[in-house]
């Protein structure tokens, strides 16, 4: 008996956990997209208007494609963080434009998120979809009932005693989403 005839298939079966599934394929093209769709609707006078829209540009072309190989890495939080940083800086931005920027970023993250906790090789059987459409529903909830907060208070002005109070409230939420050590 050949050892070739044992070892090839087992590389066989290693190599096939190698292919990247049509699951994944979707979820990282999804939040590729979502994150380009948050980036033109930021950019409404076009992605290569000046220097800063080319470098904000490239910044996130940059970031979408590590996601894109490689779902889990830090390195795609930079694209959120330049779109957000851009959108707060604009002077004519309306509550319309930052609703769709943050849904969109929503469901890129989300999409990423998914990709990044599934192997590579896995697929989503029919209650996988469903059990994470309901989490991200209730996400989705979350974040309509807190923007329409943020667009009811805008109209009110308050002290400046508030940002003592919602950096409170920033450090209570860090510290209730990150993870503890045990």
């Amino acid at each position: 008996m050949r050892l070739g005839s044992l070892v090839d298939p087992i590389a066989g079966r290693l190599l096939e956990l190698q292919k990247v599934s049509g699951t994944q394929w979707l979820l990282r093209l999804l939040g590729a997209a979502a994150t380009l769709l948050a980036l033109s609707v930021t950019l409404p006078g076009g992605l290569v208007q000046n220097f800063g829209a080319v470098f904000v540009l490239l910044a996130v072309a940059i970031s979408v494609c590590v996601q894109m190989f490689r779902p889990d890495s830090d390195v795609g939080l930079l694209a959120p963080a330049v779109i957000l940083l851009v959108l707060a800086g604009q002077g004519d931005l309306t509550a319309l434009r930052a609703a769709v920027v943050g849904l969109a970023l929503l469901v890129s993250h989300s999409a990423y998120a998914l990709a990044a906790t599934i192997p590579v090789h896995g697929v989503f059987e029919r209650s996988a979809w469903r059990l994470s459409g309901r989490g991200l529903l209730m996400v989705l909830a979350a974040s309509i009932v807190a923007g329409l907060l943020v667009v009811v208070l805008s109209g009110i002005r308050f002290g400046p005693w508030m940002l003592v109070v919602g950096a409170l409230a920033a450090l209570a939420l860090f510290y209730t989403v990150l993870p503890r050590a045990r």
